[in-house]
């Protein structure tokens, strides 16, 4: 299916209430249900979350693709070890019988007429694609499979628009790939390795120890030599774009791990990916030694499907299940979002793409049996290529035909780490409210192509390899941190819930109750000595149970939350939940542990971020305000070596409410809580300065002394929700335009896409606030005629460090009585006696001004999931 397609579907839906919506939703619908134009094929093209904006989460910073790259090599420093020797590269991940080898095509010359360098990447596709499908009477160089120049022929359906130069694709999938002409030819739901290439040697962004060193583990550095500045960020970019591809490829198949090769003129490494890291060969040369290159593709083309990475615990649906799962799912989608017709089928698509029904095995810890269930589109697809890369999905039992949630993740295995579904059954049997039950939860043993579900060895899980080579002599240890690249174990859990996250809320009277239940049920759990730890939208499920009931906030997503008993698993890797709602304390490490004032914190930025994404207020997006407002509150960070820092915006908020106090809230109810809620957190400025509050000495710990007592937050918040009438049709369809701008050294909006331990915490659910997912639309008010759905960053430059200020514009808050203020975003800002910036003006946002927009990234899509 084309993303123009899913993007218009998307659109039309959200204006459902119209008939020109309806009758663009019965075209689209007509067009979609009927098939996708490549159906999945077992592990292979298998569907993507829909969902406006699934290259991030909640992230608004650029989707340019140089910017995009920068973030993606920012973040895999950490995790690439090397220089693997070549032949120990292939006999360890490339096992092939010598009988095999035998046969193996002279390798003399193979690749002579390749360029050792060339004026462009073009000059060397030809020679080098024609070198790798070179076939005799004797054999090809890789039996089975094809490769193609796909340099000018992106793909646009999955996460991002991608274009490896060359792909490599089974011969069975070729005819698949190419069936709608050259346009298709890129097709990472096929490719099973990608071959990136640059022009010259010294584009190498990897740098060898000397040959005669004994050992590699005192090489200063592996990665991006001693490379000067502007050096260094196209090294990031060229290294980002191969993350990217990673990603990509892993994301739209299900698979353990990928290979890929990267070639620089004639200079050559090969590398291996999975959820823990990469490992990146010893660089050789094509001229000199053909050998490696060839033998790694003759050894690829007769290894197994699993020893490709391919993960053959899931395998295609039959027309029976696809039947089953369709007529299960439909129901349930009608009770949860109370929806009929052609609504309800635009809602069914966000669960189910014809013939892309796959059945998934889940081995149950306890009752050591396998369990079948059936998943099509998933509601979160992996948005990197290392750390947890979760899927989501409603899940399908195909024997009972009950629909669930299913959560196919990689469980990070430390010391002391727990499964999730253990944890969950541990906090229900203490009495818990509030949260799944679990059906069923085990980790995925490690299964061979042609090995009956039945002889399964479960003693042997499909886990990560990368890990047990951080201490090897080739491994370079300058640079970075071993100790993070740590040990994952794929696993699966079936829960009883099966929602939709809280981006779906049709009101502040569907927001503010579920923020009470999920204020319970941390209050529960942290009597039982235990802190969820990562509170995000997506981890909180609205669930109507019955007919007739409302829907009702369920906290999932257990699995980094710690036992305050035991030693914190997770505490030697630099962060590991989600950034944009991290508290103050967290992302500063200015405190030990993690305590449950600062999942309230967390649980303040949903609200507050929910409120602000998708309840109606005088901020308007055209003007830039609204995205600015979320960037500098949620995302901001600056990058310290490999780690993220940055809490200066909720810092500021906390203490000036600099951020919200543009906003006013057409609900009161919700207008005042936000305040309540603010306050309690933490006293403005002036009030602490008349004596209601206090400040800490470091800022970031200030703090009410009630903030330390969760019964008070909870009876507070109880007894509001008793006592106000909450607005149920306040939700408003919000599209957030896109601006472009680079990214600084040293100094970047944070991306979704965080290292392993915090870029899979965002992969826990896909952003699914896009309109049909709301039972009770609301309002809805086109506030973007833009096209385009990739969130963004505001404008940079309005916070002057020093001052206190940004632009001109006074330090921000909520008017606490709902009213005008002096600050409100519909009424000027005095300036201060500064001179007035040159820059946007965010005062001006709530009369409709429109700034100047940025130019349009280059590599993101303009337009699509």
């Amino acid at each position: 299916m084309s993303q123009q397609i899913e993007s218009n579907l998307v659109d039309c839906v959200s204006t459902y209430d119209s008939q020109e919506g309806m009758d663009e939703a019965d075209k689209l619908i007509s067009d979609t249900l009927d098939g996708p134009d490549n159906p999945a094929l077992g592990n292979y093209n298998v569907p993507l979350a829909l969902a406006a904006n699934n290259f991030e989460l909640y992230g608004h910073s650029s989707k340019d693709s140089k910017d995009r790259y920068a973030r993606y090599g920012q973040e895999g420093i950490g995790f690439a070890l090397g220089p693997i020797p070549s032949r120990t590269f292939l006999d360890t991940f490339c096992p092939c019988p010598a009988g095999i080898m035998e046969k193996m095509p002279s390798t003399m010359d193979a690749f002579i007429e390749v360029p050792r360098s060339a004026d462009t990447e073009e000059a060397i596709y030809e020679p080098l694609i024609t070198a790798l499908n070179k076939a005799d009477d004797h054999a090809s160089r890789c039996p089975g499979y094809t490769f193609l120049d796909t340099s000018s022929h992106p793909d646009t359906t999955g996460n991002c628009t991608v274009k490896p130069d060359v792909l490599c694709y089974s011969n069975e999938h070729v005819p698949r790939v190419r069936k709608r002409g050259n346009a298709s030819r890129t097709d990472m739901g096929f490719a099973t390795f990608f071959i990136e290439v640059k022009r010259r040697p010294t584009q190498d962004f990897f740098q060898d120890p000397y040959a005669h060193w004994r050992s590699s583990r005192a090489h200063p550095c592996f990665l991006f030599k001693q490379a000067t500045k502007t050096a260094r960020r196209v090294f990031l970019q060229d290294f980002g774009q191969q993350i990217v591809y990673a990603t990509e490829l892993c994301a739209r198949q299900f698979r353990h791990s990928c290979f890929s090769v990267s070639i620089y003129g004639c200079k050559v490494r090969i590398m291996r990916w999975d959820r823990a890291g990469l490992i990146v060969t010893r660089q050789f040369d094509l001229h000199d030694n053909p050998e490696i290159l060839c033998e790694f593709l003759w050894r690829y083309a007769h290894m197994s499907e699993a020893q490709r990475g391919m993960d053959m615990t899931v395998a295609a649906a039959s027309e029976a299940e696809e039947a089953l799962f369709r007529a299960a799912v439909e129901p349930h989608v009608a009770l949860q979002l109370g929806l009929s017709g052609k609504r309800l089928q635009a809602a069914v698509y966000r669960h189910y793409q014809p013939k892309a029904v796959c059945a998934i095995s889940v081995f149950d810890v306890t009752t050591r049996q396998e369990q079948r269930y059936l998943v099509s589109r998933p509601l979160s697809s992996p948005l990197s290529i290392v750390g947890r890369a979760t899927r989501t999905y409603w899940a399908v039992n195909a024997l009972t035909g009950r629909v669930t949630y299913l959560k196919d993740t990689w469980r990070i295995c430390t010391p002391g780490a727990e499964q999730e579904g253990m944890v969950i059954a541990s906090l229900a049997a203490g009495g818990v409210r509030h949260i799944p039950v679990v059906l069923h939860h085990g980790d995925v043993p490690a299964l061979l192509d042609t090995q009956p579900l039945t002889s399964v060895d479960r003693s042997e899980k499909q886990t990560t390899v990368t890990h047990r080579y951080a201490d090897a002599e080739w491994a370079c240890a300058g640079g970075i941190d071993l100790s993070a690249i740590v040990q994952y174990t794929q696993y699966r859990l079936v829960g009883s819930i099966a929602g939709y996250a809280l981006h779906s809320i049709s009101g502040t009277a569907e927001l503010l109750p579920a923020g009470c239940r999920i204020l319970q049920v941390m209050i529960d759990a942290f009597e039982r000595k235990r802190v969820h730890r990562n509170i995000h939208p997506s981890s909180v499920v609205l669930y109507r149970e019955k007919a007739g009931a409302d829907r009702h906030g369920f906290l999932l997503d257990w699995d980094l939350s710690w036992c305050k008993k035991a030693t914190n698993p997770h505490a030697h890797l630099p962060f590991d939940a989600m950034w944009q709602f991290m508290s103050i304390s967290v992302q500063s490490k200015s405190v030990q542990g993690h305590s449950i004032q600062d999942d309230m914190e967390a649980l303040l930025y949903v609200m507050l971020y929910c409120s602000l994404r998708w309840l109606d207020h005088t901020i308007d997006t055209e003007s830039q305000g609204l995205p600015w407002i979320l960037e500098g509150l949620f995302d901001h960070a600056s990058w310290s070596g490999r780690e993220p820092h940055g809490n200066d915006g909720k810092v500021a908020n906390s203490t000036e409410r600099r951020y919200t106090r543009f906003v006013r809230f057409k609900s009161p109810a919700l207008h005042e809580w936000l305040n309540k809620l603010m306050d309690f957190h933490h006293p403005r400025e002036e009030e602490c300065k008349s004596g209601t509050g206090f400040l800490s000495p470091e800022p970031q710990l200030s703090t009410t002394a009630q903030w330390l007592n969760p019964k008070a937050l909870e009876e507070l918040w109880t007894h509001f929700l008793e006592d106000k009438k909450l607005e149920s049709d306040d939700r408003v369809a919000r599209t957030l335009p896109y601006e472009s701008r680079e990214i600084e050294e040293g100094a970047a909006a944070h991306p979704a896409t965080m290292p392993s331990y915090s870029r899979s915490a965002k992969r826990g659910a896909v952003d699914l606030g896009v309109e049909d997912d709301s039972p009770r639309a609301g309002k809805r008010r086109k506030v973007s005629s833009s096209g385009n759905r990739y969130l963004h960053p505001g404008p940079t430059g309005l916070y002057h460090p020093g001052t206190g200020t940004l632009g001109c514009i006074e330090a921000l808050a909520l008017p606490s009585d709902g009213s005008e203020s002096e600050a409100s975003s519909t009424s000027s800002v005095a300036p201060t006696s500064k001179k007035p910036s040159k820059k946007r003006d965010p005062a001006k946002q709530g009369e409709g001004s429109k700034a100047k927009r940025g130019g349009k990234g280059t590599g993101a899509r303009g337009k699509g999931r």
